[in-house]
């Protein structure tokens, strides 16, 4: 006769975690999280709702991860517009209401909200009141006020604050420095991709340079831009390929840059090429990898990408890339907003050997730190600790 097996014989229950995410394009944000999720489904019952659909979306089933579109409640100052609050409100409160209907159907142990950029937080609680852990991602420091409302927000409801890099620790701590025993760093991982063969056919002077992410203010393609002319003006000229698209209130500034291409007089050698999600397919033949933020970036996925597949950096700091380039050996940090620090920089990086160099060892600097080996197995380590489940991180 079968016996039914001893409650100490049963495989204990894998926690329930519903994982929200503002956006499924697989920019920044949405890749990262891809990274982290076989891990995490590994130990963790996972639901996903994303505020927008996305390519993103069919690789999370692919995982067999359920993933389903709410309302979108994804924080914009597009839906801050008095005129538009009204629509925003509408939205959040159904999705509220259907994550209230999944936590009663199937009781969640533990809310995931991939970004701070999410309108949910302030009343997740009262509809899924369960714990609740932010990944923090980016801090808008160019928002005025912003950024002190979203972590005070942030302070009351979240129980554990992960965050992208050391640097975005930091932003944390000093904004709120009461969170500061709940804030713990987990630096992003990438994927191991294949080096690149460099462009130039190996010789010296720059060939082509690229650019990879979205059109947006705080991206500094116009910096970028100006330095090109500065060098260019003196004899130093290169192609330059920018990838990355334009969200709809963007379109202006894409439509300046472009303006600012024609009358720097380089509509030769500069080209757009949009978005594409083949990422190293982004770096081939290309001499060097620049980011010019503005605002330096909080972790910089498209430097450790480019670092990994061998080619050297130019990006702004301090910053997140701080902590990914070794200065003078992989790659350097220039302040953002200098088109003459950055024209430098690329003019330094004429010799052959010197990019070669730096891409070796910003190479092996990648696949040390920053792999997805490393971050996937500390976020879930996160999460169990936050329904109370220890587990020794992988390395």
């Amino acid at each position: 006769m079968h016996r039914p097996a001893a409650p100490e014989d049963l495989p204990p229950r894998r926690p329930r975690v519903l994982v929200l995410t503002p956006s499924a394009d697989l920019y920044g944000s949405d890749r990262a999280l891809l990274m982290a999720l076989p891990d995490l489904a590994e130990h963790l019952d996972l639901v996903l709702v994303s505020a927008n659909d996305g390519p993103m979306l069919d690789a999370v089933r692919e995982l067999s991860v359920p993933a389903m579109v709410s309302d979108n409640w994804a924080l914009s100052r597009k839906g801050l517009r008095p005129t538009a609050v009204p629509v925003t409100l509408v939205r959040v409160l159904r999705s509220l209401r259907l994550l209230r209907r999944l936590h009663r159907e199937n009781p969640f142990d533990l809310v995931y909200a991939n970004t701070v950029a999410n309108a949910l937080l302030p009343w997740l609680p009262r509809y899924v009141p369960v714990p609740l852990v932010v990944h923090v991602r980016e801090v808008p420091r160019d928002r005025g006020r912003m950024a002190e409302v979203l972590f005070r927000v942030v302070e009351r409801r979240a129980s554990r604050v992960v965050c992208n890099s050391h640097f975005t620790a930091g932003l944390v701590r000093d904004l709120v420095p009461a969170l500061a025993d709940r804030v713990h760093a987990v630096p992003d991982g990438i994927v191991p991709l294949d080096p690149v063969q460099p462009g130039g056919a190996g010789g010296n002077g720059l060939v082509d340079v690229v650019c990879v992410g979205r059109i947006h203010p705080k991206k500094g393609q116009a910096t970028l831009i100006e330095a090109t002319r500065l060098a260019a003006a003196e004899g130093h000229r290169w192609n330059l390929h920018f990838w990355g698209d334009a969200l709809p209130e963007h379109q202006d500034l894409a439509a300046s840059l472009r303006r600012a291409v024609t009358t720097a007089g380089l509509d030769d050698v500069v080209t757009w090429h949009g978005y594409r999600p083949d990422t190293r397919a982004l770096y081939e033949g290309m001499d060097v990898a620049v980011v010019p933020s503005v605002l330096p970036e909080e972790f910089s996925l498209v430097t450790a990408e480019a670092q990994v597949v061998g080619l050297p950096v130019v990006a702004t700091g301090p910053g997140g890339p701080s902590d990914i380039v070794e200065e003078g050996r992989t790659g350097t940090i220039v302040p953002p907003e200098d088109p003459r620090a950055m024209a430098d920089a690329l003019v330094g990086l004429l010799d052959a050997d010197r990019r070669r160099a730096w891409g070796r060892a910003g190479r092996a600097r990648t696949l040390d730190l920053f792999t997805v080996d490393r971050y996937a197995p500390a976020v879930t380590e996160q999460l169990l600790a936050a329904v109370g489940v220890g587990r020794t991180v992988r390395h």
